[in-house]
């Protein structure tokens, strides 16, 4: 029979272990909304009650600064990585890598390269690492084997499944026996429509009360499912949209041969590849040629768009000011909306909403970067943050009291280029491992004082059946 104060420590053993593993049961979920092309300000040109749900009973940021350029490809990745496009390698829509000698275009099947993508990781392969599971509905870039790995559950991109359909995955993926903790959901407008109007045209005001529609649709899907108190919701997108006109065009071939260089990427950011020993000539055709186009080499290119450490930026660029226009010749397709421009101008900020257990009510918070989203999600999963560009610090006021602040850490915002990751600071997630690692400590230190007790315990027990079994044999 045991002491009373070996029972005592085997009890606290017990709730040790039920205390630490309990950590992982109670593991937030999480399910993050892409509007493509949602201008902040969106929220405020005509009624969009839903949205405004999400600002009274939740958080919203005023301002998010997201990453130059401000295109989809490059945007969406950073949210999910919290990278710089010079550090993830997804630098544009458009792309030529000259040391796998490969281009990349939303145009073709190339974007499923995977030697494109691998330059960083994204949220999912960790997640999944750490034993969870995700599920995307068309996030871009989450139906590409990146580091020979795909989300849990995925839905291949296409364009024509509707956003109800994809809704119906999220949820069955949140619901199913073995549930997913991160879901990625992505729709393609307002962009489409922002592209083929322009932000400033009347008929926006139909087409954002529909994306307000959707995301009552899907609040509504939510609480049926019975995960809306329990989801952590966060709406945003990857970029905003300017107004264009077709006065305001700048044509290469005023100032260009055609057989001196070649467009990777077009408007507004003109990434252009001189062919061999044009370079200077190419440069300098353009340096003055336009008052509303700055045109840089590569070397030059400002440190704060973190756009120059990449072999996929091109040796010259050149950047449209705002609502201008950049075309080889104005044959060429124009579109009414556009973005990529500087992502310090307001019209190309993004939105930002969440709501759920982790986060405040009815709180207003004035700025964030899109690199801050990364590092808070990984927060919200417990799970360990790569290398990044972002800081956790800079969007802890967001969350709720209940829970636990996150250690402050310190991370370097620049590097020499992307294969340098390495010199990145790195913020983790560390409670869980630290609880885990405890009490395994707590469990292999009273295991053995458990077992040295026992031993001693029976010692004499053992001492006295031994006198017993050899006392007939001395008496024999």
């Amino acid at each position: 029979m045991t002491s009373k104060p070996l029972s005592v420590s085997f009890t606290i053993v017990i709730l040790t272990l039920s205390t630490t593993f309990s950590l992982q049961s109670d593991q937030q979920k999480v399910l993050l909304v892409s509007f493509d092309g949602f201008r902040w300000d969106y929220l405020y040109k005509v009624p969009t009650p839903h949205f405004h749900d999400l600002l009274t009973h939740g958080v919203h940021v005023k301002q998010v600064t997201n990453i130059f350029i401000t295109k989809t490809y490059p945007n969406h990745y950073t949210l999910v990585t919290g990278l710089f496009a010079e550090n993830h390698g997804i630098v544009a829509n458009d792309m030529f890598d000259p040391v796998l000698n490969k281009s990349f275009s939303l145009d073709h099947m190339n974007i499923y390269d995977s030697e494109f993508w691998e330059e960083a990781i994204p949220i999912w392969i960790t997640n999944q690492k750490a034993g969870h599971a995700t599920g995307s509905a068309m996030w871009p870039g989450a139906d590409v084997k990146i580091h020979k790995s795909f989300p849990t559950h995925y839905m291949p991109y296409n364009e024509s499944v509707s956003f109800e359909e994809r809704v119906a995955k999220i949820i069955e993926w949140f619901t199913s026996e073995e549930p997913i903790n991160l879901g990625l959901l992505y729709w393609e407008d307002p962009d489409d429509m922002g592209h083929q109007l322009g932000p400033d045209n009347p008929l926006m005001g139909p087409v954002i009360s529909d994306i307000d529609r959707k995301l009552g649709y899907l609040i509504q899907r939510l609480k049926e499912a019975k995960l809306w108190d329990v989801v952590n919701l966060i709406v945003t997108s990857d970029h905003g949209m300017t107004q264009c006109s077709k006065e305001r065009v700048i044509e290469l071939d005023q100032y260009l041969d055609r057989d001196h260089y070649t467009l990777i990427d077009q408007s507004p950011v003109a990434a252009i590849l001189p062919k061999e020993g044009k370079l200077d000539e190419v440069y300098e055709a353009l340096a003055d040629a336009h008052p509303n186009l700055t045109v840089y080499k590569k070397e030059e290119i400002p440190e704060r768009w973190h756009y120059k450490y990449n072999k996929r930026i091109q040796p010259v660029v050149a950047v449209a000011d705002e609502g201008w226009y950049i075309l080889q010749n104005k044959s060429d397709e124009f579109l009414l909306g556009n973005h990529g421009y500087d992502n310090a101008l307001a019209e190309m900020h993004p939105i930002f909403l969440a709501h759920g257990p982790a986060f405040r009510k009815n709180f207003t918070k004035e700025a964030m970067n899109s690199t801050d989203l990364y590092p808070l999600l990984c927060h919200l999963l417990n799970i360990t943050a790569l290398p990044h560009n972002g800081s956790l610090s800079n969007v802890q006021d967001l969350l709720s009291s209940a829970v636990p602040k996150a250690i402050a850490y310190t991370q370097s915002t620049t590097l020499l280029g992307g294969d340098h990751l390495g010199e990145l600071g790195q913020e983790e997630s560390y409670p869980y491992f630290l609880g885990v690692s405890l009490g395994c400590i707590i469990v292999i230190v009273f295991f053995v004082i458990f077992i040295k007790h026992l031993i001693h315990s029976q010692l004499p027990a053992l001492q006295d059946m031994q006198a017993e079994i050899t006392q007939p044999l001395l008496q024999a």
